[in-house]
């Protein structure tokens, strides 16, 4: 047992990768909200606030549906499929990082604090403090390019 003037373990924790965690889910946030605020662009009858309970994916299958019934040079459309495809992709990964940490980063019996996410259900999928850097740069650069794409629509 720790004495009274060391910190309990869980006080202890990385913080580079605490913050790493948060700027990650941050990015990926900013691509969420993009998503929305184009639907309500894109649409007559507020269609961002009818879906705003639906999967990110149902979000965007829509939005892309939408991108196509628009007047546009196929060459737009098409950037802005890959920027919506690559949002997807980033997904999955995101919901690693999201829906997985806190069970799996605090080890209570080793008294740790775990530095990769793993997903609980397959722990060879993990995320290390370099690949959440990583994706933080990357959702920055999904959202430009989606943002750009849609703006050039």
């Amino acid at each position: 047992m720790s004495s009274d003037t060391e910190p309990h373990h869980l006080e202890i924790l990385n913080k580079d990768l605490a913050l790493a965690l948060g700027d990650a889910v941050w990015a990926f946030a900013r691509i969420e909200w993009l998503v929305y605020e184009c639907l309500g662009w894109l649409s007559v009858d507020q269609i961002d606030q009818l879906v705003g309970d639906l999967p990110f994916r149902s979000r965007t299958a829509i939005l892309t549906r939408i991108v196509d019934r628009r007047e546009a040079d196929s060459r737009r459309k098409q950037r802005v499929q890959t920027a919506i495809e690559k949002a997807e992709k980033l997904s999955e990964k995101r919901n690693i990082i999201v829906h997985n940490p806190w069970r799996i980063w605090i080890d209570l019996d080793a008294k740790e604090f775990m530095t990769e996410i793993q997903r609980y259900s397959n722990r060879g999928k993990k995320v290390d403090l370099t690949e959440l850097r990583q994706f933080t740069e990357t959702a920055a650069n999904v959202e430009l390019e989606l943002r750009e794409s849609l703006r050039a629509l």
